[in-house]
This record gives C-alpha cells, sequence and structure tokens, in this order.
C-alpha cells in the first residue's frame, strides 16, 4: 500500500496543478482610483491660487491651460493641486481632541502658509499648513469650514513653500 501512497500522492497533485493551470481565474485585484485628498474639486477646474504668508502674497490666474507665471512655477503649482486633491491625510484630529491641546502646538497662526484655491464654479478651497508633527513625517493643516485639523504628509506643504 506505502508502494503506491507516494506516486498517487504525486499524481493527485500534478492534476490540481494541472486543472489550477486550465481554469486560470483569479480574483480581479486592480482598484479604481479614488482621490483621497482634502480638495473635493479636480485640478483643472483652479482658475485661481493664492498663497500668503504673513504679508507676503502671490496670485496666480490660469486662462486657458496655462498659468500666469513661468514654465517652473507652473508645474509646481500643477503638482501642488494635485497633491491636494489625491494625497489623503495621514489624520483627521475632531474638534474635542484639537481643543485638548494650546494652538501654539499646531502653529496655524496669522504667518503660516495660506493657499487659496478658486475653481471656476463653487466655493473657493482654502487650506492653512501649519507646523511638523512631534515624528516630522506630516504638518497640522486646517481647512476653512472643517472643525477638525488634518495631519498631511509634508510634502503636500513643502510643494507649495516651493512655489516663487
Amino acid at each position: 500500500m506505502t508502494r503506491w501512497a507516494w506516486p498517487a500522492a504525486a499524481a493527485l497533485a500534478f492534476a490540481f496543478l494541472v486543472g489550477l493551470a486550465l481554469h486560470g481565474g483569479r480574483p480581479d485585484i486592480m482598484v479604481q482610483f479614488k482621490p483621497g485628498g482634502l480638495m473635493s474639486f479636480a485640478p483643472e477646474q483652479a482658475r485661481e491660487i493664492e498663497i500668503r504668508r504673513g504679508t507676503d502674497r502671490r496670485h496666480f490666474v490660469r486662462s486657458g491651460e496655462r498659468w500666469d507665471a513661468p514654465v517652473e512655477t507652473s508645474e509646481r503649482l500643477e503638482a501642488g493641486l494635485r497633491l491636494l486633491r489625491n494625497a489623503a491625510p495621514m489624520r483627521l484630529l475632531t474638534a474635542e481632541e484639537v481643543a485638548r491641546v494650546p494652538p501654539s502646538e499646531y502653529a496655524l497662526g496669522a504667518d503660516s502658509l495660506r493657499v487659496t484655491v478658486r475653481p471656476e464654479d463653487g466655493a473657493a478651497f482654502v487650506i492653512q499648513f501649519g507646523g511638523t508633527n512631534p515624528l516630522g513625517a506630516a504638518r497640522y493643516a486646517k481647512v476653512d469650514g472643517e472643525a477638525g485639523v488634518a495631519l498631511v504628509p509634508t510634502y503636500v506643504a513643502e510643494a507649495w513653500e516651493q512655489v516663487r
């Protein structure tokens, strides 16, 4: 009996592998991308951008497909818009959580970076970037109209700081 057990097990395993190979079915693992960022409209819909830090102010207007800025600046504006739309916050702190910490911890004062994006139709999107979290991996951000504070990846704020 044991003389035939190993060859029978091998034949059974081979038949299983052949059946699996001929069936060829596997679950569809591709998932359609859905933007997870804080900005609700598409970057192409943006018509005006205002960037403020304290008294420093930059204003850009899009006419057609082009921004009224040098090519390098236009590319940085587009990159920043894509990040606002696609880069999901790492965490959203509720209003109750925010109230337990002194406001100075978030560094969301009058001199912090503030970006306003106005679409062709609809309300403007306004985000204010504060200081970094204790680990240095995220920045505190306040979106106008939202009660809490978001933790966004540092590269989102850095993209806007590089716009000149």
